[in-house]
């Protein structure tokens, strides 16, 4: 293999990455309810759920905060595919959604695939389209406290926040 082969193979990897990491921040944006993460996988001027990404983000955020108790984002399956300045990918989600009605709380699971078209803009990936290919969905309702943490377990765990005061934003 030359120099020119492999320098073009390990600049396929670098950027596969980077697409990689463009969605993990999203998942984290959307899970941490923050704007500003979610915003940092799209291109201003990109197109997301049929409308502006950005404009979906914006209004997004409030709305999930105020609708469910927690989300919970997990990307399975990725393929990505480089063209010069220009990737594809299709990664398969799953996404948990907590919410309550009354007394009763639901945890809602949502498969799909985030079919996504990117662009490098001043060395840096983004999307600038993304569909979404809804597999299956199912909603189970749970009585609260169905599962209660022991009182001996009860310093054990960190309580999540939807917001940059999580502990995964202490460092």
């Amino acid at each position: 293999m030359t120099t020119s082969e492999v320098s073009a193979r390990i600049q396929n990897v670098l950027d596969r990455q980077d697409i990689h990491d463009a969605l993990m921040r999203y998942c984290r944006g959307v899970d941490r309810c923050d704007e500003e993460l979610m915003r940092s996988a799209y291109h201003p001027d990109a197109v997301a759920f049929a409308t502006s990404a950005w404009d979906f983000v914006k209004h997004f955020i409030p709305d999930n905060k105020a609708a469910t108790t927690f989300t919970m984002h997990s990307i399975a399956n990725l393929d990505i595919d480089v063209v010069g300045d220009k990737a594809y990918s299709e990664a398969y989600f799953v996404t948990y959604v907590g919410r309550r009605e009354g007394d009763t709380e639901y945890v809602d699971a949502f498969c799909g695939r985030y079919v996504d078209r990117w662009e490098r803009r001043d060395d840096e990936w983004k999307i600038i389209h993304r569909e979404v290919a809804r597999e299956w969905s199912r909603a189970n309702a749970f009585g609260i406290d169905t599962f209660p943490v022991p009182p001996s377990e009860k310093d054990t765990f960190m309580t999540p926040q939807r917001d940059r005061s999580d502990i995964s934003f202490q460092r």
